[in-house]
């Protein structure tokens, strides 16, 4: 009777049935809980790109999805749109709401190559491509941070997982590829671009005996689907913007930065500086500058060809192993990203975790590598690898940080566990293990060649002494009428209203100094007028080593010592009233006088100046 139980067909169903939901439970326990109980006990704050992503989104919220405002300058609203209908469902914690549904969307991951490979891969491929995209350290460690990178995982994972089952079983997803693309491409515009394979693959799958008669239909299906989101994305920002367009204006700005002199120091530089030093007349007709970002861009590869290789061919290699490791900084070590309190264990944690993460990168790299030769026979494998492709190689001759190659190692996840089951049926172990090893070896190569890589090419980056121009205004888009010229020292950044410069020397010698030197137009406004520097040295307890000078009209105003005091804040200079045609002129200046050696004080005191009406206050 016993046997004659086992031998039951609806019997065995019904354990295989318990052991899918045990598997997909799981799953997204060990999915959800990491990233949960990681974000928990270290709750990263939103700053800089992610801080403006959340402020879109309360925008959407407390407003409309077609909100104006220069957010969309810089930003696709695929996400923001997203997090919206989240903060109207938890308004009271937007912060908390925001990273929390992080990393919910983030565990969710394994789910997909789970449960969409069911029929057409083994049981194990599935649970090992799961278990991987689960437990990947990487993403864990990011997972509180409220980017697209993080978001756009979920669509790329689906969609790259409905590619392999349409091809593995011969079948046709056209609107549900739609529909994943659509959604990449609103949250990461370089998408419309990495996904097309995954799209055309999840799409049209393999051709089988109808496939010459079928295929058309599941084309037009499927451009239907992508293109109907698609169209309400571009109707969306010509509501918002007047521009009827899927991708942003920042693009060229973008590419430019990776472009200038001295990028390299942190893989991009701010190309605002840079034009205030070639084409300083664009900065006051922003529209124009973004148009004429990839002219510039374009010139500064033309002007150094073989440097520009080899910086794209040399970080391309150090990210292949670095990326994730460089999130840390985003996640848990920049000082904004943490508060005060969880600051000294993220450092603890960081540097245990960043040699580990180097190392990570490695073994998927040598293990992509060898499925890449397993299965290379494979049409979903390279399709994956050329989404793979396309994704690292936009961003190598555009602009690249390690948060933008999230996506690619995802899909590597995916490719080794087709190449694991590749490897289970070969005969003989012997082609699997030089596969094995063939990886390995690159892997460690890309280890040991790409700081090295980096090194050199930073020290070929010269980013010559120049002469920044720029006009600040009071307020924003008010006329500008303050006239500055920095010859000694280095512009850092500038806007309508303020401008940020230090010291040429990161380690200045004794005497050296950043001087800014002002004049006002002939068309001053009738309201005072005040100047703010800020002070950015929060320690204190260093006085004598870097001070702040302002003159008005060749008169001292201002001497201060930047590290003298704890703190940091704004001091304000008042100017009065200037009558029109008075050229009142104004010098700021940031003087080494006895910095310790081989500290960066030029950096430490780096100090911001911005003109203003005197009845504003901080």
């Amino acid at each position: 009777m016993l046997e004659s139980k086992d031998k039951n067909p609806e019997a065995l169903e019904g354990v295989r049935g318990r052991r899918e939901w045990l598997g997909l439970a799981l799953l997204v326990a060990a999915g959800l809980g990491l990233r949960l109980a990681f974000v928990t006990v270290f709750p990263t704050l939103p700053f800089s790109d992610f801080r403006g992503l959340l402020e879109f989104a309360l925008r959407m919220r407390d407003f409309s999805p077609t909100t104006g405002g220069f957010y969309w300058d810089y930003f696709n609203p695929g996400l923001p749109l997203i997090l919206s209908l989240i903060l109207r469902a938890f308004p009271a914690a937007p912060e908390t709401a925001a990273r929390l549904s992080t990393a919910v969307a983030t565990g969710l991951l394994p789910v997909f190559p789970y449960l969409l490979w069911r029929g057409v891969q083994p049981r194990w491929v599935r649970l090992l491509a799961g278990w991987t995209l689960a437990l990947w350290p990487g993403q864990i460690t990011f997972s509180g941070v409220v980017a697209q990178d993080n978001w756009v995982l979920v669509p790329t994972i689906a969609l790259g997982a409905l590619a392999v089952r349409s091809l593995a079983g011969r079948e046709r997803h056209p609107v549900a590829a739609g529909l994943l693309y659509a959604l990449g491409v609103a949250i990461r515009q370089e998408m419309l671009v990495a996904l097309l394979p995954l799209l055309l693959g999840a799409a049209l799958g393999a051709t089988g005996e109808d496939g010459r008669r079928r295929w058309r239909g599941a084309l037009l299906l499927c451009l239907l689907a992508a293109g109907v989101p698609l169209l309400l994305l571009a109707l969306q920002r010509r509501a918002a913007t007047g521009r009827f367009a899927l991708t942003s204006e920042h693009g060229g700005m973008a590419v430019l930065g990776s472009y200038v002199p001295g990028a390299t120091a942190n893989a991009w530089g701010n190309p605002i500086a840079y034009i205030a030093a070639v084409e300083p007349s664009l900065l006051e007709d922003p529209a124009a500058m973004r148009r004429q970002a990839l002219r510039l861009a374009l010139r500064q590869a033309l002007a150094r060809p073989a440097f520009h290789a080899a910086r794209i061919t040399a970080f391309t290699l150090d990210f292949a192993v670095s990326a994730e490791p460089s999130n840390l900084f985003w996640s848990l070590v920049a000082p904004e990203a943490l508060p005060a309190a969880e600051r000294p264990r993220a450092a603890a944690f960081s540097r245990v975790a960043y040699d580990f993460l180097h190392f990570e990168m490695a073994a998927l790299l040598a293990l992509f590598l060898a499925a890449l030769l397993l299965a290379r026979r494979s049409p979903a494998v390279w399709l994956l690898a050329a989404a793979i492709a396309l994704k690292v190689g936009i961003h190598a001759v555009t602009v690249a940080q390690g948060r933008y190659f999230l996506a690619s190692t995802a899909l590597q996840i995916l490719v080794i566990a087709l190449g694991a089951r590749e490897a289970s049926g070969r005969r003989s172990r012997r082609f699997a293990a030089a596969a094995l090893a063939f990886g390995g070896a690159v892997a460690a190569g890309v280890l040991w060649i790409g700081p090295r890589a980096i090194a050199r090419v930073k020290a070929a980056d010269v980013d010559p002494p120049r002469t920044y121009r720029f006009s600040l205004s009071p307020f924003p888009r008010e006329p500008r009428i303050l006239d500055c010229k920095i010859e000694r020292g280095r512009l850092v950044d500038a806007s309508e209203t303020g401008a940020t410069l230090e010291t040429f020397d990161p380690n200045p010698s004794p005497g050296e100094k950043a001087v800014a030197d002002c004049l006002f137009r002939a068309a001053v406004p009738a309201s005072p007028l005040v100047i703010r520097l800020l002070d950015p040295y929060a320690p204190g307890g260093s006085p004598g080593r870097m001070v702040q000078r302002a003159l008005v009209d060749g008169r001292e105003v201002l001497v201060h010592d930047v590290a003298a005091e704890p703190g940091n804040g704004w001091t304000e200079i008042p100017l009065g009233t200037l009558p029109p045609g008075r050229r009142t002129a104004i010098r700021i200046e940031l003087v080494a006088v006895q910095p310790d050696p081989g500290i960066p004080w030029g950096r430490q005191a780096t100090t911001s100046f911005e003109l203003a009406h005197a009845q504003e206050r901080r």
